[in-house]
């Protein structure tokens, strides 16, 4: 195996390169497929922030129903902000955005390929770590999927690969490295926090020790100050935002709303037999992770032990699973990111188990037998990635697709059929966020086509000077016939009408 920085480096250049051509016809995709409504969502923040709002603190949507504006605050929104500065000097392409996306996976990947170092695994094995958490079905899914739980992973991957080298250097700059990652992955996403188990740890394994020498050790007062200073912006913004989260389910997990044992099992069985072995992990990696769990082995050489920290990633991410049992259910699979890091760490070492054998076992011949496998391992699990998420993309994976479906389908004579900074009315968007997103436009968006047409005055008087329907039960009353001034485009079941 490769031992030389430049043949490292082309390695991992390379790995960037096979994940780039995997998806190359997915970075010029709009908002499609699996949880294409986060991801408008999303990218709705990006568009205000280019066109109406740059103030970093106003993330806003396309919709203006309700009492605060189009404002809309959940996570703090860095990594959008940051897609909209690059969109204001390159234009707004969607390519632009995902493969602003991307590279902060491959940013995440550098730091996932310096953490397998400092837990002293030799450089070979830590790029081939890094290569199978690349191809990680989740990972590779998302990776070019506009979502702040991407920079949320990234960041938390640094603050792992910060925090124990701290552990062995103990450097203030290192400090000062976990604190920013820290605080970045709880602001771009609030669960990613939870890394920051790894500093409590380490706080209160040194607590102990200096409880039984009676020394006071400065270690422990820098690692816990580090994380109360540089989490307290974000503790900041999430108690300003957090009261106007009424309607979310993340905020009351599994004590909002309890589910029957029929539905529990149901979730369990997916979670059991599809997203942990075909999407955090893959087929080709089975047996590694298998290894790496059953085998500890010598895997550093550095002057700490890594497992109570492994161990306590692995409470807190089941913890979590526990908590937002419900939320997760059987479709947030990407609530299940920050699984990802320990288990491929456990995946590397099962890789180095493989290796040691190829080196002890005799005769010569079974030598090649460990190596083989690991060859089959690098070659299957970029196919399994590819095989297990392509169709993830499709259309007809869009959320809402069915009430949807012209939408996507006359998406570009939907978009033209008035100026982008009109205001619209839209009906039956289940989401809040496709069909405006679709079609450019925002406005006042509803779920469904209970609408009075009396409410149209309201709406005209707001700014709204366009409606898009679906419904010809709606706009085929002669309360809103009345309203309307003409009818400009019909395009499949979507009507747009110019309002008096």
């Amino acid at each position: 195996m490769p031992r030389r920085p430049s043949l490292i480096a082309l390695g991992f250049l390379v790995s960037l390169a096979l994940s780039a051509l995997l998806h190359r016809s997915v970075f010029t995709l709009d908002m499609q497929g699996r949880h294409n409504w986060r991801q408008a969502q999303t990218m709705w923040n990006v568009r205000n922030f280019v066109r109406y709002d740059n103030d970093i603190t106003h993330p806003r949507v396309s919709h203006f129903n309700g009492s605060n504006n189009n404002l809309l605050r959940y996570e703090f929104p860095i990594m959008q902000w940051s897609i909209a500065q690059v969109q204001r000097a390159l234009g707004e392409d969607i390519w632009i955005a995902r493969t602003m996306v991307w590279l902060i996976g491959a940013f995440g990947l550098l730091g996932f390929y310096l953490l397998l170092r400092i837990l002293a695994f030799p450089a070979a094995i830590a790029l081939v770590g890094t290569f199978l958490l690349q191809f990680s079905p989740l990972f590779y899914f998302y990776t070019i999927n506009i979502l702040p739980d991407n920079l949320a992973l990234a960041a938390g991957i640094w603050y792992l690969y910060f925090c124990f080298a701290y552990l062995r250097d103990r450097r203030t700059w290192q400090l000062l490295g976990l604190g920013s990652f820290l605080l970045l992955a709880a602001l771009a996403k609030l669960p990613f926090a939870m890394f920051g188990i790894v500093g409590l740890v380490f706080c209160l394994r040194y607590i102990w020790v200096s409880s039984k020498s009676g020394r006071v050790r400065w270690q422990v007062v820098g690692v816990g100050l580090a994380h109360l200073a540089f989490l307290y912006p974000a503790y900041r913004w999430y108690a300003m935002v957090m009261p106007g989260w009424k309607n979310n389910p993340v905020v009351y997990g599994i004590f909002a709303n309890a589910a029957d044992t029929a539905t529990n099992w149901r979730i369990f069985n997916v979670q059991a037999t599809d997203i942990f072995p075909y999407s955090l992990l893959s087929p080709a990696v089975w047996l590694p992770f298998a290894l790496g769990v059953f085998y500890t082995g010598r895997r550093t050489a550095a002057p700490f032990s890594a497992r109570p920290y492994i161990w306590a990633l692995v409470f807190i991410t089941f913890l979590f699973l526990a908590l937002q049992w419900n939320t997760i259910g059987t479709v947030h699979d990407y609530y299940l990111l920050p699984f990802l890091p320990w288990m491929y760490i456990t995946v590397t070492a099962g890789v180095q188990r493989l290796w040691q054998w190829s080196k002890a076992w005799t005769p010569t011949l079974w030598r090649w037998l460990p190596l083989a496998v690991v060859a089959a391992i690098l070659i299957g699990a970029p196919l399994d990635a590819y095989q297990l998420r392509k169709r993830y993309w499709e259309v007809k994976f869009s959320y809402g697709y069915e009430e949807l479906r012209d939408v996507f389908t006359h998406q570009a004579a939907l978009q033209a059929a008035v100026d982008d900074d009109a205001m619209v009315i839209v009906l039956n968007d289940p989401s809040m966020q496709i069909f405006t997103w679709l079609i450019r436009k925002r406005g006042y968006v509803f779920g469904n086509n209970n609408l009075k047409p009396a409410w149209l005055d309201d709406m005209r008087k707001r700014g709204a000077t366009y409606l898009y329907s679906s419904s010809r039960y709606f706009d085929e009353q002669p309360g809103v016939q009345e309203r309307v001034d003409s009818l400009l485009l019909e395009a499949g079941n979507i009507r747009v009408y110019r309002l008096k």
